[in-house]
């Protein structure tokens, strides 16, 4: 390995290992909170306001955002089809697995989920950023788009507990509601005004931080040592974040699909990410296992912090 290529690949190292920091932080001082009941009910209170306030207002400003052209529309289909074809293969290893160790009512969507969709923006956007520079950050949308469209509908469907058409009142929530009305705006190219956007930017951008903090109050409350002895967490993790972006890969390169640096890293990149952090405010929404959700969403942002830097290095030996 060359000088340029040792620094590079430090460079991409601090970058993983700044962000994972960046969140465990936020997670302690929402521990702290909880743990010395210095703010009183931090997890009810925090959930509201992410559910109702914080994220719609994210998922609009963040999807409008967006200048998609269309030159680099068959790369992007390709990314498209890749993420649907990945969440499926999650989905359905996450179904799999629930099976064989046995899960409860209220763990087993939970497990299936968090297998499913990833932290596809506040951790892959920097990045792929800081690999592949804004082109790749152009192909994480394409995925990010199609795993919210995923999580927002099938996903939300899937943890109501009900069938037919009785779960789809559970569509019609600020979140879905938004999306709806964001990815309309941006087929039409429209946006809000500018001191609107901005002051709607800034309240969605409260939504990592007090996902992190809900998070760490719900860890206050469950035993570490029982996290680590489960093992369906480390499997989950395993699939997830190693085996499926690896597959990938392979593809990838077996069928020499004409996709560029960007968009094929973006792609894998957006595979490996660990479990969606938003995903532990709809598993309390809907009186699913909140501390398994915590927990699994712990083990697999710290897990990230080794299996990153490893899938970043077989995309540089397969791709």
């Amino acid at each position: 390995m060359s000088l340029i290529e040792k620094h590079e690949a430090v460079r991409v190292l601090g970058v993983i290992y700044s962000k994972i920091l960046y969140l465990g932080l936020m997670i302690l001082a929402g521990f702290i909170c909880e743990k010395t009941g210095y703010v009183d009910r931090l997890c009810d209170r925090t959930g509201k306001l992410i559910k109702n306030v914080t994220l719609p207002l994210l998922v609009l400003t963040s999807v409008t955002g967006q200048n998609v052209g269309r030159s680099a529309a068959g790369e992007a289909a390709t990314v498209v089809a890749f993420a649907f074809g990945g969440m499926a293969f999650l989905a359905a290893a996450g179904f799999v697995t629930a099976k064989l160790f046995r899960l409860s009512k209220t763990q087993t969507p939970v497990h299936i989920c968090l297998g499913t969709f990833g932290n596809v923006v506040f951790l892959c956007y920097p990045l792929v950023q800081a690999v592949f520079g804004d082109k790749g950050i152009l192909f994480a949308v394409f995925y990010a788009i199609a795993n919210d469209s995923m999580l927002w509908t099938l996903g939300v469907a899937s943890v109501s507990g009900e069938k037919g058409l009785k779960s789809l009142r559970h569509l019609i929530n600020p979140c879905t509601v938004t999306f709806a009305v964001a990815l309309t705006m941006l087929c039409l190219g429209l946006r809000l005004p500018g001191t609107l956007n901005d002051a709607a930017a800034a309240v969605g951008a409260a939504t990592t931080p007090l996902s992190m903090m809900f998070i760490g109050a719900t860890l206050a409350g469950i035993s570490f040592a029982g996290a680590l002895k489960k093992p369906q967490i480390y499997v989950l993790s395993v699939v997830k974040m190693i085996i499926v972006p690896v597959l990938a890969m392979l593809v990838i390169r077996a069928l020499s699909l004409p996709l560029s640096e960007a968009a094929a890293g973006a792609l894998v990149f957006q595979l490996a990410m660990p479990c969606q952090t938003i995903f532990a405010v709809i598993a309390s929404e809907y009186k699913l296992d909140t501390a398994y959700a915590a927990e699994i969403i712990f083990m697999t942002t710290v897990f990230s912090a080794v299996s990153l830097p490893l899938v970043y290095r077989l995309m540089e030996v397969i791709l």
